[in-house]
């Protein structure tokens, strides 16, 4: 199982360890919504490849 980390803010300590945890013996990837001028062409293709999409605030 495939899950994408997509990221509004820079996440904190405990945020890394609450996806550290979800991503236990799975796939991931991430995606930064909070840089400047984020491709959300790639977010699009990212969550279409992912199984399942955690957005973190």
């Amino acid at each position: 199982m495939k899950i994408l980390n997509v990221y509004r803010s820079q996440p904190d300590e405990k945020t890394k360890k609450l996806v550290e945890i979800v991503n236990r013996d799975r796939e991931s990837d991430t995606f930064e919504l909070f840089v400047d001028n984020p491709d959300y062409d790639i977010l699009v293709e990212k969550i279409f490849a992912a199984d399942k999409t955690i957005c973190w605030w």
